[in-house]
């Protein structure tokens, strides 16, 4: 099944069993009242790990009860993310959703050499929002707002992989893939419609399968049927993209903010490339967003 909204999102998401989330350090209220919310929508189980006492006295606090999860004491936020990734490693936590402590501590443990999640492959940041440009019917995807800064062309490859794999759990059999730029000419001043061109024959040539990929694109060439047309770029992805790619994590940042700030949409994101789904939700992300992106979370898993 396609899923081509946010609404579909949680139905497909409520009927994927045991799917066990893992949060290290729920010790906050956005935390907390985001695990009572998907556990209340039969999203999943959880696994909570950190101040036992304190984490027992919040859900209380919140309208949660403590019977409905599973929580592991650890004295540090070290500990608590260390905890999760060995449940994940054990195959005992199918998703990560960050809880109250910083990227860079849940980070560590996940991207050790030796106990970590590492695949070999780049971890990036997926948006998914309810398509706002109206030119079809379905999901639109934005790429790497939220970790890679200035990513290589290999790099651009992995992160459109991980974007693929996104859409192919969504139900996306063949995602149009836009490689975004300032333009849609390819121009040695301008590296970005390099990347693009080149990421294009990478996908013509099956080196990026399972997606059409195409680019150099503008935002209108990308998303307007009527702005493709009139620049003559006849292409299945112009003007129908699905997954927007963008040239860096500026980019990324301001497209999706906008998103946010300006059209006032839900979003819904995820890390992909580690063995496992991870959700760093933002806390300046609303109480939907985050119910979102567990959901997301709990698909890709």
């Amino acid at each position: 099944m396609m899923i081509l909204n946010l609404k579909q999102l949680m139905e497909e998401a409520k009927k994927k069993e045991g799917v066990v989330v893992g949060v290290p350090s729920p010790e906050d209220e956005t935390s907390i009242k985001t695990i009572i919310n998907a556990r209340q929508e039969n999203l999943a189980s959880f696994v909570l790990t950190g101040n036992k006492e304190k984490i027992a006295a919040m859900l209380a606090e919140f309208g949660g009860r403590t019977a409905d999860y599973e929580i592991i004491s650890a004295q540090s936020e070290e500990e608590s993310a260390a905890k999760i990734v060995e449940l994940a490693n054990q195959g005992k936590v199918q998703v990560i959703l960050k809880g109250f402590l910083p990227t860079a501590a849940l980070m560590k443990p996940i991207l050790d050499k030796e106990k970590g999640l590492r695949t070999g492959n780049l971890l990036s940041d997926i948006l998914v929002v309810e398509n706002p440009a109206g030119n079809y019917e379905g999901l639109l995807g934005m790429t790497d707002g939220g970790l890679n800064i200035l990513p290589t062309l290999e790099q651009k490859k992995q992160i459109v992989e991980n974007a693929v794999k996104v859409f192919h759990k969504l139900g996306y059999e063949k995602p149009r893939v836009g490689v975004m730029a300032a333009v849609e000419t390819v121009k040695d001043s301008m590296p970005a419609t390099l990347d693009a061109a080149a990421l294009t024959v990478m996908n013509r040539e099956g080196q990026i399968a399972g997606c059409e990929v195409y680019g150099p694109l503008a935002l209108d060439i990308a998303v307007s049927p009527g702005a493709a047309k009139h620049k003559g770029i006849d292409n299945p992805v112009a003007g129908m993209t699905q997954i927007l790619v963008v040239p860096n994590i500026e980019a990324g940042n301001l497209l999706g903010k906008a998103y946010t700030y300006y059209l006032h949409l839900t979003v819904a994101h995820v890390i992909m490339g580690a063995r496992i789904p991870i959700l760093i939700p933002s806390r300046n992300e609303s109480d939907m967003d985050k119910i979102h992106s567990v959901a997301l979370g709990v698909i890709c898993a």
